[in-house]
Formats: C-alpha cells, structure tokens, sequence
C-alpha cells in the first residue's frame, strides 16, 4: 500500500513538473520568431526551419483562421439581425 502511494505521489510530482515546463516562458529562437513573423505577415513556412519553428507557425496560422471564422460569422449574424428588422 505504501508502494502503490509512493507511485502515485512521484506519477503526480512528475505530471506537475511536465505541466509547469510546458507553461513556462522563454524567448523564441531565430527560426521561431523567424516563423512567426512569416505567419503573421502570411507568408508561406520555410522547410529549412525546426519542428518547434513550424509548430509556432501553425498555432499562430491556426488562431488567425480561428479568428478570421469567428468574424465571419459575427458579421453574418450581425447583418442577419439587420435584415430582419
């Protein structure tokens, strides 16, 4: 019973410490900013660039097209109200 408490206890320590290294703030490195840049501006990803590069890229291309859709719809909700008054 001890045991199956120690596990438990290191699982949670180990789960808390992956959780707090994934939230945890650091610069970008060049090719990082260089994506993000590139995402904003709408610019095509470089291949050259790395995994963490591209996953920036997309998450920022991901929220854009997000946003994009959410003022799509508010506009056309916006204009449906309109109409029928």
């Amino acid at each position: 019973m001890r045991q199956d408490m120690m596990k438990d206890e290191s699982h949670r320590n180990t789960a808390e410490s992956k959780h707090a290294d994934s939230t945890r703030q650091r610069s970008l490195t060049y090719d990082e900013t260089k994506a993000a840049e590139a995402a904003f501006k709408g610019e095509p990803f470089n291949p050259a660039w790395s995994a963490a590069a591209a996953t920036v890229y997309a998450g920022i291309t991901d929220a854009m097209e997000k946003r994009r859709m959410a003022m799509a719809v508010e506009s056309e909700v916006a204009e449906e109200c309109l109409a029928e008054r």
